[in-house]
């Protein structure tokens, strides 16, 4: 039995070491903190687009890959700020520029392979391209198969702390959640600290990782990557480390508690 009772509560602080690092991946993909940093960050300087404008592309890619999925609404959130920016040039006497999407060809937004042949050609300044929303949409699979997964986990760890908590008492429901909390923390700052020295290195090893297929990559001055620069990952990283910090001291005072 006491074996068993071994078994259960390692697989028990595997799942909730998964749920703590899923907590914070939960609150980084918040609406108001992609919003949030998009207005810190965003790189209006080297878009065509207002601050304001890039947020709002941020919000909706943000969506698209963490959300609801809709690729209508994301290319309709893009053809409105091309559109304002059109109506704004023409307001001051400018000219469009020849790589700008092709808006006169817009007779209605609800039509989604209409609103993709108006971007289709357009310089990624303005808009995104077929391999930018293919990249999204490589985001959103790869959270929609972890979600599944990560339910389980949390499930794993809640059936898994009861049952130690009926069966070894306090003390050993103390003892997992104080060891989780702690291996959380050490892994948290070992990655904190390979991102800090090497930012550029660690994020192209998460994507290779991740996005093997390699359509991850976009130049500087794109619309993306003006709306979602790497300072605006730098801060998602650091909201993700004080959520996973924050409930990992919790589960080590209240295990520490519950060790006494």
């Amino acid at each position: 039995m006491k074996v068993f009772r071994g078994i259960v509560a390692c697989i028990t602080a595997v799942a909730l070491a998964v749920t703590f690092v899923a907590a914070g991946l939960a609150v980084c993909i918040q609406p108001p903190v992609t919003q949030g940093l998009s207005n810190l960050f965003a790189k209006d300087a080297l878009s065509p687009y207002s601050r304001t404008q890039l947020v709002q592309v941020a919000d909706a890619t943000r969506d698209f890959s963490f959300g609801s999925h809709d690729e209508a609404a994301l290319y309709r959130a893009i053809y409105q700020v091309c559109k304002e920016h059109a109506e704004k040039l023409a307001d001051s006497g400018g000219t469009v520029p020849a790589d700008f999407p092709k808006l006169d060809r817009v007779t209605t937004t609800a039509s989604l392979p209409l609103l993709k042949s108006v971007f289709s050609g357009a310089s990624e300044l303005y808009c995104y391209s077929e391999n930018t929303v293919s990249h999204l949409d490589d985001c959103y699979k790869l959270i929609s198969r972890a979600f599944p997964f990560l339910i389980v986990a949390a499930a794993v760890a809640i059936v898994g702390l009861v049952f130690t908590g009926v069966v070894g008492r306090k003390r050993s429901v103390g003892s997992v959640l104080f060891s989780v909390g702690i291996i959380v923390i050490v892994a948290f700052v070992v990655l904190g600290i390979w991102a800090v020295v090497d930012f550029n290195g660690f994020f192209r090893m998460f994507h290779q990782l991740f996005f093997s297929q390699g359509n991850w990559e976009f130049p500087y001055d794109s619309l993306l990557i003006c709306a979602l620069p790497t300072e605006f990952w730098m801060g998602m990283g650091v909201i993700w480390l004080v959520v996973a910090f924050a409930v990992s001291i919790l589960s080590i005072v209240i295990g520490k508690s519950l060790k006494k």
